[in-house]
């Protein structure tokens, strides 16, 4: 299993650097951004904004499955991914916002508060952040329940960042799931899913990780209340 673990890791840092090879030597500017050299974080920006909805959505899960039958298992895995989520969820907006500033320019704080795909994915980030901030505290089974309860409104937040660039005001482009004009331009599709891919697989690789310190703290913190 460890060298599994290293595996993807290993793998997944190599698509990673494709990645960056293929945004910032092979691949040229895409000819409708403004701003070239910006654009380039695309191949960032796209596969870790993916991968937050994903490690969120992870959180939903287990917190649902963690009030249906108070699985440990669940619980650890609602908070690993919490954690990882906030980790590329930040990826993801501070590439954002950088390059949003050189694409659209304006005021950065305006643009938070006007433009709904990225008023909700903040939104949304914030809330896990709150999240994994309350569960600092000892984990009492109250605690466990109400982190529980507070994970499942990702059901609704991942969803509303995810479709409000298609139903709510937002200038952000639909990048996956559409042929229309103005969707992804066949050009950064393979550094795209490199990237998406090479992400997915540190994902993986940080989750595993993650998930074995949980256990042996919490292994280490039953065996040191025994004691007493």
């Amino acid at each position: 299993m460890r060298y599994t673990r290293e595996f993807f890791g290993a793998i997944g840092f190599i698509f990673v650097l494709i990645t960056l090879y293929i945004g910032l030597i092979q691949t040229g500017s895409a000819k409708f951004f403004t701003a070239p050299n910006a654009q380039k974080l695309f191949y960032f920006h796209v596969p870790s904004g993916l991968i937050t909805y994903l490690a969120f959505m992870m959180v939903v899960g287990g917190s649902a499955l963690y009030l249906y039958n108070k699985s440990d298992y669940a619980d650890r895995l609602s908070k690993c991914s919490a954690e990882l989520g906030l980790v590329f969820g930040f990826m993801s907006l501070a590439s954002g916002t950088f390059w949003m500033k050189a694409e659209w320019g304006g005021d950065i704080f305006s643009r938070f508060m006007t433009d709904m795909r990225l008023a909700t994915t903040l939104a949304m980030w914030m809330l896990y952040i709150a999240y994994v901030v309350y569960r600092r505290q000892p984990e009492t089974f109250q605690v466990k329940k109400n982190a529980a309860i507070l994970g499942l409104s990702g059901m609704v937040m991942v969803p509303l960042s995810y479709l409000s660039s298609r139903f709510l005001r937002s200038h952000h482009p639909v990048i996956v799931g559409t042929e229309d004009q103005g969707s992804l331009d066949p050009s950064l599709r393979f550094g795209l899913y490199t990237g998406l891919f090479g992400f997915l697989l540190l994902y993986i690789f940080l989750f595993n990780i993650r998930m074995k310190i949980e256990e042996m703290e919490r292994i280490h913190l039953k065996a040191k209340m025994e004691k007493i």
